[in-house]
C-alpha cells in the first residue's frame, strides 16, 4: 500500500503539469507579442508625435513669412510696372492719334483757303461795281464763293471752334467767318434798299465779344485765309 501510493506521487510530479487549452502560451507567441510592444512608436494610434507637436524654431517662422510677404510684393510690383506700362502706351497713342489730327485738319484748312482765294480772284470785287445795285450782286457773288469754304472748315471742328492765340475761345475762327460773312449779307441789303429809298448804305465790320474787329483773329490763320479776310472785311474796294 505505502510502496503504491509512493509509487503514483512520484509519477505524478515527474509528469509534465497539465493544463486547460488556455492555460499554456506557445513561446512563439509571446515572442511575437514582445516585439509587437516593442515596435510600436510612442506617439502612435493617430496621435502627432512629439517633433510634430513642437513650436516651429522663431527663425524660421521670419524666414517664412519674409518668403511669402517677397512673393506677394513681387507680384504686385510685376501689376505696377504693367499698369504703368499700359498707361503710357494709351497716353503716347492718344496723344499720336491727337497730333496726326491736328496736322491732317491744318492742311486741310490751308487747303480751303487757298481754293477759296482762287475763287475770290475769279470774281469782280464790290469796289469795281458801277452802282449800289452792281455792288451787292458783287457782295453776293463773293459770300456765295465762301459758302464750299464754310462747309469745309465746319468738318474740321478743332480748327473751327479754337483759336490758340486768344485767351478768350468764346468766338473761334468758324463763328468769326460767319460773322463776317452775315455782315457783308446785311450790307448788300442795304445797298439794295440805297437803290429804292435812297437810304445810304454802309458796312460795318463785326466785332468779338470784347470789342476787337474779327478781322484780327482771321488774320492769324493761314496766309491765305488771311488774305481772303481782308478782301471780304473791305466790301467797298
Amino acid at each position: 500500500m505505502t510502496d503504491d501510493a509512493t509509487t503514483h506521487a512520484e509519477d505524478d510530479a515527474s509528469a509534465p503539469a497539465r493544463g486547460g487549452p488556455g492555460d499554456s502560451v506557445p513561446p512563439d507567441a509571446a515572442g511575437q507579442a514582445g516585439r509587437s510592444t516593442a515596435d510600436v512608436p510612442p506617439g502612435s494610434g493617430g496621435q502627432p508625435s512629439a517633433a510634430a507637436r513642437r513650436p516651429l524654431d522663431p527663425a524660421a517662422r521670419r524666414r517664412r513669412w519674409l518668403v511669402g510677404g517677397g512673393i506677394a510684393g513681387a507680384a504686385v510690383l510685376v501689376l505696377l510696372v504693367c499698369g504703368c506700362l499700359g498707361a503710357a502706351a494709351a497716353g503716347l497713342g492718344r496723344f499720336a492719334r491727337e497730333a496726326d489730327l491736328e496736322r491732317t485738319a491744318q492742311s486741310r484748312a490751308e487747303s480751303a483757303c487757298r481754293d477759296l482765294e482762287k475763287r475770290l480772284n475769279r470774281l469782280n470785287p464790290p469796289g469795281a461795281a458801277a452802282n449800289p445795285g452792281q455792288r451787292a450782286a458783287a457782295i453776293r457773288d463773293e459770300n456765295a464763293a465762301v459758302q464750299p469754304f464754310l462747309s469745309e472748315i465746319e468738318r474740321l471742328r478743332g480748327w473751327w471752334s479754337e483759336d490758340e492765340d486768344d485767351d478768350d475761345r468764346r468766338d473761334g475762327r468758324g463763328e468769326s467767318w460767319r460773322e463776317l460773312v452775315d455782315a457783308r449779307s446785311s450790307y448788300a441789303d442795304a445797298l439794295d434798299r440805297q437803290v429804292t429809298n435812297g437810304d445810304p448804305a454802309f458796312f460795318i465790320a463785326p466785332q468779338d465779344h470784347a470789342g476787337r474787329p474779327v478781322l484780327d483773329r482771321l488774320e492769324r490763320g493761314p496766309d491765305s485765309c488771311g488774305a481772303a479776310a481782308r478782301r471780304l472785311a473791305a466790301p467797298d474796294l
